[in-house]
């Protein structure tokens, strides 16, 4: 067997491989935001942002008079923040027997146990900021879906909000597909995918319109201890609603209001089904922070009316109760943003980049102790571009 002296290089490389391998979630969501923080190829930080623009809807207008007599909608772009907010990394013992290791060996032997770790970790993290940006959600809480048509209440929805078709994906849980693989498995599949849900056990190609994957990594999360509460003020608009009895809400949780229905994204022609709202940071105030925003009119407009003064909010599931979620959404619903990190003065690495997937492997050594340390980096962000596009599947 060949022996090769590893390297930082090679190691930050294949490094990056595996974690793209590795991440289903962080694959099949918009990554085209990561050249954009700056041009270097080094050099990023914690706290780097980009600006993403979000394009209008417009009214249409019914007469051959311009804008029918009135004055044009003003061509407003919403946007939201990408920021390289959140650094993970694992140790890695890197020692100067390992380094004569045959490159395949050590991939198998060192490598990817760790990776394994990294990439379940930055994985889960992804998929439940992403669940907690989402309003849309069916089934039932507390109760594992045990048939197609729960999912076909996803597809429905994001069909409802004009998701484009393709670049779609499902994330089921292992109990959920626990449940689902024995009905599902002649629903619309090939004999080989039929065949390979035998032999392992699990959702495979193509459902409900999505590419289908069983992960792990999806994580429960709940309602906060309060979720009795009203609408304290009338014809309210924007990201805040005012409400009173609030004592604790927490991000991720999803409500309804009264007469508060979701319109057509185009046409603004209500629908006969209330418009879900997430709540995107926690709150103990008389404030919450709402997503989508309450728009009454054009451009951009989301509802068929403001909430009434003194309706109550209608929450998903229980108070003080968790709830996992299999998770269906489109490649362009979120963005994600992995950047290369700066090996460090007075250390050895490298930062590799494949896929946009960067890792950096560095190394320093403790003169005292006479020792050395070697860790591989991730640098990361997540922002929510088109939520709606986007459901929850409770369970």
């Amino acid at each position: 067997m060949a022996v090769t002296m590893l390297t930082h290089q090679m190691i930050a490389r294949e490094a990056a491989a595996m974690l793209d391998e590795e991440m289903p979630f962080s694959t099949r969501v918009n990554r085209g935001r990561e050249e954009e923080f700056v041009n270097s190829v080094n050099g990023y930080k914690k706290g780097d942002t980009v600006s993403i623009k979000i394009p209008p809807t417009s009214t249409v207008y019914s007469t051959a008079v311009f804008a029918d007599g009135g004055s044009i909608d003003t061509y407003t772009e919403t946007s939201v923040s990408l920021t390289l907010d959140t650094q993970k990394h694992t140790g890695l013992t890197f020692t100067a027997k390992e380094k004569t290791l045959e490159v395949e060996d050590f991939k198998e032997r060192v490598l990817r146990p760790k990776i394994r770790s990294l990439a379940a970790t930055v994985e889960a993290d992804l998929i439940l900021r992403a669940q907690k940006l989402c309003p849309n959600s069916v089934g039932t809480p507390g109760t594992t879906p045990t048939t197609a048509r729960t999912f076909g209440a996803a597809r429905q929805l994001l069909q409802e909000f004009l998701c484009p078709p393709g670049d779609r994906t499902l994330l089921i849980s292992t109990e959920a597909n626990l449940e689902m693989v024995d009905a599902s498995k002649a629903l619309f599949n090939p004999a080989p995918s039929i065949a390979k849900m035998y032999a392992e056990g699990a959702m495979m190609g193509m459902f409900q319109g999505a590419a289908t994957f069983e992960t792990p990594n999806l994580q429960a999360y709940g309602n906060g201890s309060d979720i009795t509460m009203t609408v304290n003020g009338a014809s309210q608009t924007g990201s805040t609603l005012t409400v009173s009895g609030n004592t604790a809400v927490t991000k991720g949780q999803t409500f309804t209001l009264p007469g508060v229905y979701a319109v057509h994204p185009l046409t603004g022609v209500a629908t006969t089904r209330l418009q879900q709202f997430t709540v995107t940071a926690d709150s103990s105030t008389a404030s919450i922070s709402i997503y989508p925003p309450i728009t009454t009119s054009f451009p951009n407009k989301t509802v068929s009316a403001s909430p009434t003064d003194t309706n109550a909010l209608t929450f998903t599931g229980s108070a003080s109760t968790t709830y996992k979620r299999s998770f269906m959404f489109h490649k362009d619903a979120f963005a994600v943003a992995f950047a290369p990190l700066s090996v460090l003065p007075g250390t050895e690495g490298y930062t590799a980049t494949m896929n946009g997937m960067s890792v950096r492997v560095m190394s320093g050594g403790d003169f005292t102790n006479d020792t050395s340390s070697t860790r591989l980096d991730v640098l990361y962000g997540i922002a929510g571009v088109r939520g709606l596009h986007a459901c929850n599947v409770f369970q």
